[in-house]
């Protein structure tokens, strides 16, 4: 595994369609922050672990979980040529594999990351068994999906074929899994009385006179990401990146940080994420 400085800038970018994986180089400002901060919260988990990243595309990802500490990580794809990519990239082992046909044994890891990966899978369960399946007892999988109620009216993706709501989601789960955390992602509106509102895109405070002056300048100023998009040296050093947001003090106000799901303090997420435990 190359250290995130010795990985060249000058890696060959992946060419043609890249199917919704998220390419650091190129990535529009959402996707590049949503999924930043998504391994941002996957590598607080993975320390002294072996860790599958299912569906991992361009590689830094599963790259970033190692130097996060993880004893070893294996990157599946579908795409050879995107495998081919993230091994002359990041010197990982990335494999050709399919999510309902993981090529790895049972009880081989102790953590599978799967970031929007359950949507694009026709037969979601079969999935979830899979992750089962080569999880040791005691694993967990972190996953997160879309929320079909509210991505699927914004957004009409010709790669999904299993968007879920929260139930489907939680239920889908919780029939696999001892112990599930959930977590949103992206906030598209909170309850009138949280902070939330100040990292959601939507709230009823926005009718207020002057909201929207004070929403835009405290995001500009306290996460800049939520409105500017990635540097172009932030798109080269994503590892380092991925290693450092974890750790930002201004996290109530952002958009792209992992909250934990509370009843008494809803919101309507454009993502959810779940810690499943064996």
């Amino acid at each position: 595994m190359k250290n995130a400085s010795d990985i060249s800038r000058r890696s060959r970018p992946i060419h043609g369609p890249t199917d919704e994986r998220m390419v650091p180089e190129s990535a529009d400002l959402l996707t590049f922050w949503e999924h930043v901060y998504r391994y941002a919260f996957a590598s607080r988990f993975v320390k002294g672990k072996r860790v599958l990243d299912i569906a991992c595309g361009e590689g830094y990802g599963a790259a970033a979980l190692q130097l996060a500490g993880a004893i070893n990580v294996t990157g599946v794809d579908i795409s050879e040529e995107v495998c081919m990519h993230a091994r002359d990239k990041y010197g990982i082992d990335v494999r050709q594999g399919a999510a309902h046909k993981i090529p790895l044994a049972d009880d081989s890891v102790d953590i599978v990351v799967s970031f929007e990966t359950i949507e694009h899978v026709p037969l979601p369960e079969h999935f979830l068994d899979e992750c089962v399946r080569v999880l040791g007892q005691g694993g967990k999988l972190i996953i997160s999906t879309p929320n079909k109620n509210i991505y699927g009216q914004r957004v009409q993706n010709p790669y999904h074929c299993s968007e879920m709501t929260e139930e489907e989601f939680t239920a889908a789960l919780r029939s696999r899994f001892r112990d599930c955390r959930f977590y949103t992602q992206r906030p598209t509106s909170a309850v009138w009385c949280s902070l939330r509102t100040l990292a959601s895109d939507g709230t009823s405070w926005m009718s207020v006179p002057g909201f929207c002056r004070l929403h835009r300048f405290l995001q500009n100023s306290l996460v800049p990401e939520a409105t500017n998009p990635p540097t172009r040296e932030q798109r080269e050093s994503v590892l380092d990146l991925i290693a450092s947001v974890g750790r930002s003090p201004r996290r109530l106000f952002n958009p792209f940080v992992m909250r934990p799901r509370r009843n008494w303090n809803p919101e309507n997420p454009m993502y959810f994420v779940a810690i499943a435990s064996r």
